[in-house]
């Protein structure tokens, strides 16, 4: 996808994922069965994030070193597992030398966010470029389908409302290095865009992975509806315990506080930001979800993902709070 030129075997079956990232989209393409060797990862991972929790094998391979943005493994640890293909996020440079120390083929790959076509046309490209090596194109066109098919019936569903009649929410909390208090949002909400809704906190639009606002701005705006992360429930108890004036804001009055899965960890997570955006699409416009059931929902999204029902079987029990109200 960076314009390089790889000679990569005819059948490889022995594979990395390397960057942040990588390793999901091979689950998304259903590949894990060749995967050799992952970053390392802490416990909790392995319970709380859907493509772990879907290919549970994957915590018993051997580990090449940190995961995540700017670590790219021990050189030493991926000779060791023998791998015939490296798939990387990064940059092209950095795709070359790994490709020199390894002496591996390194097939570079781009992961962009689902908010908009362009980023889902470059997670297109990404999807055919992996299934072109691993010789499964189709995977890749059911997910592409997929894909295309949610974000129109999401937008079939709310498009037709006028910018002045649309809901409005408040994204809180957002995991980013760790859980975050009320306060803390970010801007590109894609739970909000999917469904028409707005953000509650005006001009807004941000790509800052965390952004504080100040006490009284967000009790100025006083949104409606307020969306966190469910892994910062016990962070935004404790928040509004230590600050009564949170009491005061009509989301919290009115029982309209929301825990949704987790989206960034680990980077982005489109399987809860899908799930999400039809939970919020739900509370806020109920009429036009009126013939979803939200857990069957849900639950066909993690299938066409990862080929497995997660939600009911998995992860409402591990995260018992969300998509109900907080108070």
């Amino acid at each position: 996808m960076a314009g390089r030129a790889v000679a990569v075997p005819a059948d490889p079956e022995r594979i990395l994922g390397i960057g942040a990232g990588t390793l999901r989209q091979l689950a998304y393409m259903d590949a894990t069965d060749r995967v050799v060797g992952i970053g390392s990862v802490r416990e909790s991972m392995l319970n709380e994030l859907p493509y772990l929790v879907a290919n549970p094998e994957l915590g018993d391979v051997p580990t090449f070193g940190d995961r995540g943005a700017d670590r790219d493994g021990d050189t030493e640890q991926i000779l060791a597992v023998e791998p015939d293909v490296i798939f990387f996020t990064g940059n092209s440079s950095r795709a070359d030398e790994l490709q020199r120390q390894t002496n591996t083929p390194v097939v570079l790959v781009e992961i962009e966010n689902i908010l908009t076509s362009d980023g889902r046309d470059v997670l297109f490209e990404t999807w055919e470029t992996i299934g072109e090596v691993l010789h499964s194109p189709t995977r890749a066109e059911k997910l592409e389908t997929f894909l295309k098919d949610t974000v129109a019936d999401l937008e079939g569903r709310t498009g037709d409302i006028p910018v002045g009649e649309r809901a409005e929410g408040y994204a809180a909390a957002f995991r980013f290095q760790g859980a975050h208090g009320l306060s803390t949002t970010r801007g590109d909400t894609t739970m909000f865009h999917l469904v028409n809704v707005e953000n509650a906190i005006k001009g807004l639009e941000t790509d800052q992975k965390s952004i504080t606002l100040s006490h009284e701005r967000l009790l100025e705006e006083d949104p409606e509806r307020i969306f966190l992360d469910v892994a910062s429930v016990e962070r935004v108890l404790e928040d509004i315990d230590m600050n009564p004036e949170f009491e005061a804001l009509t989301a919290v009055q009115e029982g309209e506080v929301y825990p949704v899965l987790q989206v960034y960890r680990d980077m982005r997570n489109f399987g809860p930001m899908i799930a999400n955006a039809y939970f919020v699409g739900k509370t806020s416009y109920p009429d036009r979800f009126a013939d979803v059931d939200l857990e069957t929902q849900i639950d066909d999204v993690f299938e066409a993902l990862f080929g497995e029902r997660l939600f009911g079987d998995h992860l409402h029990a591990q995260f018992p709070h969300v998509y109900r109200p907080l108070f």
